[in-house]
């Protein structure tokens, strides 16, 4: 399927590379137009040999957006939620025909400051059908490289250190998905229209983990054996409370240690049965990673 003018946000971050891997495996033939920022390095856009316009602009540039957007047919929006008010705007303005839309499952958080914004953005958004074909994909926790901010500081703190603070049992649920999937799972909904459209997903990893054995899975996989000291929940909550109250510049909230006994568990069945979504194992993604960790800083 050709598109007229496929327009992309985020290209060049973590999941929008396993994307235009995937474009580039399959040969898309169609016209591309990518939103990039000055800066940002592009030599996979130009290696690699798709019918790629670059355009350089700010997503919160409204005016820029309407006329980045002339001649679009289709948007994958990849970038962060917080932009996507502007982009459906824009894409109105120019009658494009289907934005599929990148969010978070951080709205179904219970607890208001994580889930309130993505929330009331998604809402304001899915109210415009009759004006735009919409299609929302909310992945879970990203991981897979250095890039995804979340796992590769997990990977570093227990690489380099015995003991690890868990706050809690550990027993809460996660299920982190590796941008590859992610990746594909774009271009997956992109070549499924006639399910896809108007639809919107959960996209997660395989198959749900405990905290506790996530942190023994990363640990395994480093080669260490890391001690775990679980703190009381009540403890630490108290602990995080005092701690804010003493330093402007704490790293972690009370409210983010009781986030962290949250499940975070998603079912993938409506993309499995739509498009054929099928992750991979976080055990077997986790390895990749670790292994491009341990190469970055010069060990085997």
């Amino acid at each position: 399927m050709v598109i007229r003018v496929l327009y992309i946000t985020g290209i060049t971050g973590h999941t929008g590379t396993w994307l235009l891997k995937r474009l580039v495996k399959e040969k898309y033939q169609g016209p591309i137009r990518c939103v990039v920022r000055q800066g940002s390095n592009t030599s996979l856009i130009d290696q690699s040999g798709l019918n790629i316009e670059k355009v350089y602009g700010d997503l919160d540039d409204l005016a820029f957006l309407k006329e980045s957007m002339k001649g679009v047919e289709t948007i994958i929006h990849i970038s962060w939620i917080m932009h996507s008010p502007k982009v459906v705007e824009a894409a109105i303005e120019n009658d494009v025909k289907w934005a599929i839309l990148v969010h978070t499952t951080g709205r179904f958080s219970k607890y208001k400051s994580a889930s309130e914004e993505y929330i009331k953005i998604e809402d304001s958004l899915l109210v415009l059908k009759d004006k735009i074909n919409l299609t929302v994909l909310r992945p879970t926790m990203i991981y897979g490289s250095a890039a995804d901010r979340n796992m590769i500081k997990l990977i570093d703190f227990l690489n380099r250190f015995r003991a690890f603070p868990l706050f809690g049992k550990g027993e809460n649920l996660m299920q982190p998905v590796h941008a590859r999937d992610l990746g594909n799972a774009y271009y997956d909904v992109l070549m499924n229209p006639d399910v896809t459209m108007n639809n919107n997903y959960n996209l997660s990893g395989k198959n749900p983990i405990t905290y506790k054995k996530l942190i023994e899975t990363v640990s395994a996989k480093l080669n260490k054996k890391t001690i775990l000291i679980s703190l009381p929940l009540r403890f630490s909550v108290v602990s995080a409370r005092i701690y804010n109250k003493i330093t402007s510049k704490a790293i972690i909230s009370e409210e983010q240690v009781l986030r962290m006994q949250e499940d975070k568990a998603f079912s993938y069945e409506k993309a499995k049965r739509d498009f054929g979504y099928n992750p991979i194992d976080f055990e077997e993604g986790i390895q990749e990673e670790v292994q491009l960790y341990l190469k970055a800083k010069g060990k085997r």
